[in-house]
């Protein structure tokens, strides 16, 4: 069956950035702290303030960044939602429980109950949307995203749908950081900072002129060997008439851990060594699901055929003239990988 094409139609994002601007291609926010909050925008201009008053942050950043690419795209009513966040609302849930303890489980506030789930943020947005389609939220560490990803695409190779909004969302709150600084995940000497996510984008089956890029496929696996993402990559390629002398660059999570770096250097020594190496978390942070950042920074790179030169990791060994295919990377405990082909569009 011939593949069907798909393309990120639009694409918004709240970060440790400007928020719902791509300013960060032209003059990227630098922070010195280990842990940076998400710079929110004003959200009264997105929705009425009591509305606001009952949601957190998570929430209201979800609701922002879709509210943006429905109006961006003119779609009001996507056939699917899509959601990936490994901790969910992590605020609330931290201040339900905090509320069981003090109060010996009595006259809890309800909202934050409500609010504590993992699908909060996409039945939210069908509720807030009129979106009564396909809806469903993956929680699989760092490659919820990537899953959400992977669920779209087979639904439009199916046929199944023409339109998903896709989300990544994550938040991070002073008490799980600390622990995430105990486990080594965080603050090592180098790191980038540990930032807050929210990115939706549009995919969609047919072609505007307003569309990013093409989402040309996204494989996750279990790796064993470099062979094994190796295979993994080549058929990935093979399934849209490319090669490995076709990939423009590679694009990584490498973030200044060598924890995290290490599960990436052989990949980048033995499959890319001579491709452009490029990274995404230097600009917007490190979260569990920091991907959607990365697919986020390479549509728009391939929609303008720009590299910052600051996306350029330390060890590329050339730069990029004409960005025609991106590979992006990403994995979780050196097992399992993703890898995510996007194409600028001809």
């Amino acid at each position: 069956m011939k593949q069907k094409t798909i393309y990120i139609q639009a694409a918004q994002q709240i970060s440790m950035q400007q928020p719902m601007s791509e300013q960060w291609m032209e003059e990227p926010m630098a922070y010195d702290e280990v842990f940076v909050k998400a710079v929110n925008p004003s959200f009264r201009d997105y929705m009425a303030a009591n509305e606001a008053r009952r949601m957190g942050n998570l929430m209201k950043r979800a609701l922002v960044t879709t509210l943006k690419v429905l109006k961006d795209t003119g779609i009001e009513h996507p056939d699917a939602i899509i959601t990936g966040t490994s901790l969910g609302s992590l605020d609330y849930t931290e201040r339900f429980l905090t509320d069981m303890v003090e109060n010996d489980e009595e006259t809890l506030s309800p909202t934050h109950f409500m609010q504590s789930t993992h699908n909060t943020v996409g039945s939210a947005l069908g509720i807030y949307t009129k979106s009564h389609g396909y809806n469903t939220t993956y929680s699989h560490g760092s490659m919820s995203f990537d899953l959400a990803l992977l669920d779209a695409w087979m639904q439009m190779q199916l046929g199944k749908i023409t339109t998903a909004l896709v989300g990544g969302h994550e938040e991070m709150v002073e008490s799980y950081f600390e622990l995430l600084k105990k486990t080594g995940y965080v603050s090592a000497e180098r790191m980038v900072p540990c930032s807050e996510v929210a990115v939706a984008m549009m995919l969609n089956t047919e072609k505007h002129d307003e569309n990013l890029c093409e989402f040309a496929g996204v494989r996750v696996c279990n790796v064993t060997s470099i062979e094994t993402l190796k295979t993994q990559i080549d058929s990935l390629l093979a399934d849209n008439g490319l090669t490995m002398d076709d990939v423009s660059a590679v694009m990584t999570g490498i973030n200044g851990n060598p924890k995290n770096d290490d599960c990436y250097a052989d990949v980048l020594e033995d499959v890319f060594a001579k491709k452009p190496q490029l990274q995404f978390k230097n600009v917007f942070g490190e979260n569990f699901t920091a991907s959607a950042f990365g697919v986020y920074a390479a549509a728009n790179c391939l929609k303008k055929n720009v590299v910052p030169a600051f996306m350029y990791s330390e060890k590329s060994p050339c730069k990029c003239d004409d960005l025609k295919t991106v590979l992006i990377l990403n994995q979780m405990n050196g097992r399992e990988y993703s890898v995510v082909l996007l194409k600028r569009i001809k």
